[in-house]
């Protein structure tokens, strides 16, 4: 193996590397924000907004993602406003996270007893009121490590953003693949950075895990 072709294209894999980065950042808020927002209106909605808001989840997280990020770049342009690949794959990616962490959220909040709910309505409190005020806290040490294990695999999966033309890790190390004729050197290099970008965040729900002990600091913002 030889290294020395990669020097003349570092700054095109540095580029690369900050569009995997923001990509992945984009899609992930808008996707926590938008599966908040699911989550919330699955858990206060009744059935009658349960069952649309799960049937639409369950079809994003039933499908493979490469067929969501094509549909949407494909779609958008037959029905006459065509997406830019970065537009598409933001909007793919989003959509397909906000249905994951719908779904974390959701399982937090309704893993906390019932009897809390009942209690808090008991004495005139509202529903929202506990959701947010009473739920909603004791299951963020549940969620939180969740929320960071999904980002994780929205590193990973920003590589699918390939197929739309867009230049990423997984784009840019097949280019230079192609041009230089040294594929392994190149896609170890990639392997590197994806590792170097998800190893810490991988660290980092260990630390999360052991530091709020889950319960321990459940109980600790109820005090407050």
């Amino acid at each position: 193996m030889r290294w020395d072709f990669l020097h003349p294209y570092l700054p095109v894999i540095a580029d690369a590397a900050l569009m995997t980065v923001r990509l992945s950042l984009i899609a992930f808020v808008a996707g926590l924000a938008l599966g908040c927002a699911v989550a919330v209106g699955r858990i206060l909605g009744g059935r009658w907004l349960d069952a649309p808001l799960r049937a639409v989840v369950d079809l994003f997280r039933g499908t493979p993602l490469l067929v969501q990020l094509l549909a949407w770049y494909l779609g958008s342009s037959a029905l006459g406003f065509p997406l830019s690949p970065f537009a598409a794959a933001a909007m793919g990616l989003s959509a397909y996270a906000a249905a994951f962490i719908s779904e974390i959220v959701w399982g937090g909040v309704v893993s906390i007893a019932k009897g809390q709910r009942e209690a808090a309505l008991s004495v005139g409190l509202s529903a929202a009121y506990s959701v947010f005020g009473i739920e909603l806290p004791q299951a963020i040490p549940a969620i939180v490590p969740a929320l960071v294990g999904f980002y994780i695999g929205l590193i990973k999966d920003t590589s699918l953003a390939y197929i739309l033309g867009l230049y990423e890790l997984t784009r840019t190390a097949k280019l230079i693949a192609e041009r230089e004729f040294r594929p392994l050197e190149i896609y170890l290099v990639m392997a590197a950075i994806y590792f170097v970008m998800c190893f810490p965040l991988s660290r980092l729900v260990a630390v999360i895990d052991r530091r709020a002990g889950r319960r321990g600091l459940a109980q600790a913002r109820i005090a407050i």
